[in-house]
Formats: structure tokens, sequence, C-alpha cells
């Protein structure tokens, strides 16, 4: 059955919507943007098209110890950058973030940190082509590398004023350093660029942490802060909230004097299609900016969007804040409540709005376009995987391996995106190393929490009851130890440090369920997802060695435990698993156990075990595999899952001169040496 839109909306509304053809609208008139002024700037050509730069930065030794020896100062250091081909002296360079900044710095086999050139740090009349700030941001928690730019794509493509990317190779001292996302800073040279010659008479605000936009009495507004210009006691901003939370019920009220509404609805409509829920969208309340000009007249800005795809930690099963979406997930999240871990009363930007039937209407059509562009995601990705792919491979410092970064670029049917819990699959992500099995206390009892964690868990994560934060608290700003982690005061895992916060499951998976769950409750029809594995037969063949019969009710691999040679295996990353009747094993754990070792060539998409002289070759999704030299057939193809090599036992086990002996019952597998080797 299709899920029908808000009670509300007018059913003619909705045809107009559903007649939207991708990147333009029917029967809408867009309101008017101060940007239509905005001035072209020769720099544009450095993110014009998919293209990698290199970015070569040149620093004194001292001065790049003390960055590395003191990352949470952001102090800028003179250094001379070459981008593109262009050369710069005396720019400033810097690290850049917050809560990711703090989990890196408490890595101890880390230091790739998210960087800020200010070409006019220290020369105000220097640019890069009329560019005067850039960032370089790591991809933390992203394998993908491509979460970041597919939004901010997908942002532009709906006609919204964002900050332009490119990929880029960093290089410091002329040794590289990692591939990383380049972005067009929001400062004078984007606001000149989308607001004109005029943009220094008005006002640029950042969104910090807890951002609601809810009036306040005393209109201080705290979490906004002015970042360039002047607004004298936040006359202007105080106006915007007190007009926005004043407008009529389903009315526009004073609404288009103190906002171009359009920039609001299509940063509203791609968090919510995208599933970016570290956002105003989210319980952070955060990653936007809001620009205004002389006459008071807002435009929301886009920022920060590494977390998108369902990337954020609470973007998968967290419920809903206090509101009906305590079962809801970022790929279940309804049309017309766009938010998640927060009630809708909570944030006037979306509830106002989408109350306005004009405004509704027009949220819908971006909306369809942006159903349009999902359903192109796989082969976009496809694109953008084969241009990144060997700078991906040549990453020095990269937070995730190679076959992590492969396996978020492919739809996993067996990767649960709709679960329950704070880690897991009901976020897309893989918990800490340790952490596979902890489900937070609600109470924190024996337990002393992050700093700003001490009343509960944040607004909805965890059981509804005692554990939303209180209006007016702030949710959790980072872990990291000496701010309320694991090394000081007991915390569970270590901080989440080593490799990132956490690791985002595919995107190409989430991207395809949400796909087909916004086609449903928009009564579109609905893409045939790929179906996950059912167990019929046995996972391992019967032989004279197992003496194992085939077991149709087989489990889909919960619980499944490997014995190799004695010794019970111990799987943290991925679990073994059947499918298609074929028991799958990680390789690396297997290999490693066995003291071996392990490349991934990415260009083959091969795997090559090493022990001794002989090497076992295999190939992703193919049948055809090397052992010692010899070619050899496998019964099913290798797959990656979460980041591994899974490899059919049988196969495996003859590689390796073992026996197999299969318990259907106990789900036990057990890898023996052959007699003839034990003895």
């Amino acid at each position: 059955m299709k899920t029908s839109l808000a009670k509300t909306f007018a059913t003619g509304a909705l045809a107009v919507v559903l007649a939207v053809t991708p990147l333009g609208t029917v029967g809408i008139a867009p309101q008017a943007y101060a940007a239509d002024a905005g001035v072209p700037q020769a720099y544009e050509t450095l993110f014009t098209g998919d293209r990698i730069i290199d970015v070569n930065v040149t620093i004194a030794d001292e001065d790049w110890e003390s960055i590395l020896a003191s990352p949470l100062e952001k102090d800028y250091k003179s250094v001379t950058v070459e981008v593109d081909g262009h050369v710069l002296d005396n720019v400033g360079f810097s690290t850049k973030g917050n809560s990711t900044l703090r989990a890196v710095a408490s890595m101890d086999d880390s230091d790739r940190y998210s960087f800020r050139l200010k070409f006019d740090k220290f020369d105000k009349s220097q640019t890069l082509l009329g560019l005067d700030k850039m960032v370089l941001n790591n991809n933390y928690s992203d394998p993908s590398y491509l979460r970041e730019y597919l939004h901010y794509e997908a942002l532009r493509l709906l006609g919204m004023d964002a900050p332009q990317t490119v990929f880029a190779n960093l290089y410091i001292n002329g040794e590289l350093f990692g591939f990383y996302t380049g972005v067009e800073s929001v400062d004078d040279s984007y606001l000149l660029r989308n607001y004109g010659e005029d943009y220094k008479e008005g006002v640029l605000y950042e969104a910090e942490q807890g951002t609601t936009l809810l009036y306040e009495e005393d209109g201080a507004y705290e979490t906004l802060t002015e970042d360039l210009g002047s607004d004298p006691d936040k006359a202007l901003l105080r106006q915007f909230i007190e007009t926005l939370n004043s407008m009529p019920d389903g009315e526009q009220g004073d609404i288009e004097s103190v906002l171009h509404v359009d920039s609001a609805l299509q940063y509203i409509a791609a968090n919510m299609v995208l599933g970016n829920y570290d956002s105003y969208n989210g319980s952070m309340g955060h990653n936007f900016m809001l620009y205004s000009d002389a006459d008071g007249l807002f435009s929301v800005v886009p920022w920060d969007f590494n977390m998108s795809f369902n990337g954020f930690m609470g973007g998968g099963g967290r419920a809903g804040g206090g509101t009906s979406q305590t079962s809801v997930t970022a790929v279940t999240v309804p049309v017309d409540e766009p938010v998640l871990g927060i009630d809708m009363a909570r944030v006037p930007l979306i509830n106002n709005l989408l109350q306005v039937p004009e405004y509704k209407t027009k949220y819908l059509s971006y909306v369809s376009e942006l159903v349009s562009y999902l359903a192109g995601i796989e082969d976009r990705v496809a694109e953008l995987a084969d241009l990144i792919r060997p700078s991906v491979t040549a990453d020095p410092t990269a937070f995730y391996t190679v076959e992590q970064f492969e396996s978020n670029l492919v739809y996993d049917p067996d990767e649960q995106v709709s679960g329950m819990g704070m880690f897991g699959g009901g976020l897309g992500m893989t918990p800490p190393e340790g952490m596979e099995n902890w489900t937070p206390p609600g109470d924190f009892e024996g337990m002393t929490p992050p700093e700003g964690w001490e009343g509960g868990l944040p607004q909805g994560f965890g059981s509804a009851e005692g554990s939303g934060s209180r209006p007016g608290e702030r949710p959790w700003d980072g872990m990291a130890p000496g701010e309320g982690g694991a090394e000081d005061n007991g915390w569970p895992g270590g901080g989440m440090g080593g490799g990132g916060l956490m690791t985002a499951g595919s995107l190409v998976t989430f991207a395809l369920n949400r796909l087909a769950n916004l086609q449903e409750q928009l009564g579109l029809e609905v893409i045939d997802l790929p179906q996950g594995s059912e167990s019929s037969g046995a996972p391992v063949e019967a032989t004279e060695e197992s003496g194992s019969e085939g077991d149709s009710s087989s489990s889909a691999g919960d619980g499944i435990q490997v014995t190799l040679d004695g010794q019970r295996l111990s799987f943290a990353e991925q679990q073994p698993l059947i499918r298609e009747g074929q028991l799958y094993v990680p390789l690396r754990t297997v290999v490693t156990a066995l003291g071996g070792s392990l490349a991934w060539d990415s260009a083959s998409r091969t795997t090559t075990a090493t022990f001794d002289d002989t090497a076992v070759i295999v190939a992703i999704d193919q049948l055809s595999a090397t052992v010692a030299g010899q070619a050899f057939t496998l019964q099913a193809t290798p797959i990656i899952i979460n980041g591994r090599t899974m490899v059919p036992v049988r196969f495996l086990a003859e590689a390796l001169g073992r026996t197999v002996s299969w318990n259907p019952t106990t789900q036990h597998l057990v890898l023996s040496k052959m007699e003839e080797d034990a003895a």
C-alpha cells in the first residue's frame, strides 16, 4: 500500500508535485533571490566538473610540528601553497573542525586533520583567483569519500546557493599526506559570488550546536554568532526569528519579508531525502548558516555534509524525541515530518513553513527532484568511484581500508539500516572495536558520561523514557579523552578514536532503501531492491570429512562459531554469515590467525593472501581463483561486506589444506588440519 501525504495537503497540489520533472518545477514561481545579483568569480574554474586537484603546502618544520602538537588551538601558520598550479606565498594554514577535530586529536595513530587555507590571512589583498578561503575536509566517518560531494551537488542541482567542491590530493612539504575533499568556504568571496557587491552591508550568522530558531524572550540567541558583518544587538536576527515564530497557522504572514523561503525548503528537503540528521533536521541543530542582506532578508546557507546518507551516529534507529516517530529511521522518515530525534514543534523553520500549502507544494517539488537524483545514484557513485579510486588507494593516512571504500559503493541486501539501537545496522554504521555488544545504561550507572551527557542520553537516543535531553540542554559534542572520554572516566571503548568516530555503512545501500521508501510515500512506482540471502540447504557441502547433512532451516548466520586448528576465532569487524546456501567467513581473520598477510588491489578488485611462498588470490564477484599458481574454481563468488572480503569456507578450507565440519544445530564450524599434516 502507498503511504499518504499530509492529511491537510490538497490532492490537486500533490498532482502538481508528482508532475515535476528533474531539476525543474511545474506551476510554482520561485521566490526571487538576492543571489541573482551575484558576481561570477575566476576561481569557479577550480571546482568545475568532476576532477582531482593537487594542493601542495610548504611549511616550516617547526610550524608543522606545532600544529601536530596542538591541533585544538587552530593556530594559523604562514605557508607557501600551490593549488592546481597556482602558487601563493604567506597563506594562512590551520586545522579546522570541532568534535571531529577533537576525536582525531585523541587518536594515537592518526594526524589526519581537516585544514583551512586562508589566502588573505596575512595579506588582505591576496586571493586565489578571487577565492579568499577554502577548506580541506578529511572525510571523517565516510569510507566512500563521496557523502559531502554528493550532497552539495544535489543542492546545486536544486538551484540552491551552495559551496562548490572538488577532490584534492594534499601534499605536505612534497610528500603525499592524504586524499581530501576541497570545499569553498563561506567567506567574503562566497558572499560576493552569490549575493553581489553589496554583500558587505549584510551579516553572516553561524549556527552552533543546539540552534532551534525558537523565539527567546531575552533575544540572546547564544547559539547564533556573527561570522561576518555586523548586526548590533542582533536586531535583524531577532526580527527574523520573531516573524518566523509568529506565522499564523497555515499562513505565510510576513515571513517573505525576512526569509528567502526557497533556501530553507531546499535545505530541509535535501537533509530529509539524503538522510542528513547532523543538521537542523536533527537534534544537533547545527551545520548551517544564515546570511542577511542589509534589509534583513535572510537566506539559509548549507554547510558540512560528511554525515549525509545516514552517516550520522544518530541517523538510523534512534527514537523520535518524544514525537510519534518512535520507530522511524533515516530510511523511513516521513515526507510530511522531515525530522529525526527532535519534535517538529521545536524546529519552526520546518514546522511553520510546511504548514503553508504553497510552501508545502514547493517543498514537495524539491523532494521529487531529489528522488529523481537518487534514482541515478548507483551510476553517479560508480562514475565518481572510477575517478577517485586511484587516489583512495594511494591515500597514506586514510581512516579506512580500500575494502571499506569499495563496500560503501555497492548495495548490500544483508546490511540492516532500519533497526533500533545506538550502534549497529540501524545506524548504517560499524561500532568501535570492543563495543559491538555494548548497550548504554539508561542512567549511566557506575559510569561517568562524556561532558554534556550527565543528564542522560542525547535526545532521541536509546529508550524513550529518561533518555531524551531536556529543553535547553545541548546534546553531546564529542567523546575525546580529556573531555569526558573513556581514558579519564571509564567510558567504554577508549573513546571513539582509532579510525574515525564511527564507520558509516554503505552509501548505496542507504540511498536505494531510502529511494524505495520515498517512492512508496509519494505513490510512485517502487524500484525492485536486490534481495537478501535466504539460507536453503547446507552452508557447506556434505563430504566424508564433515559428515554433515544439509539443513534447510539454517539461520542467516547469527551466532556462527568458527574453530581453526582447535582455536576459537574472534570476528570483530564482520561475522561469518550464510548467503545463498554458502557459509562465508572473513578472509582477513582466518589469514591473520594462520600468520599470513593480506594485500588488496583496487584496480582488479582482488585480494591476495600470502603464506610463506604460497599465494591465494581471489577476485570479488568472480568464481575463478588462484592457489599457489594453479587455477581454482569456487563454489560461490567472494563478496565485500562491511569492508571485509568474504569467501566461501569450502574454498578456503581446500586452499589451506583443512577439513570442514559443520554442525547446523549449534551453528559451529570446525576447520582442522588434514590427518597427514597433523601427524
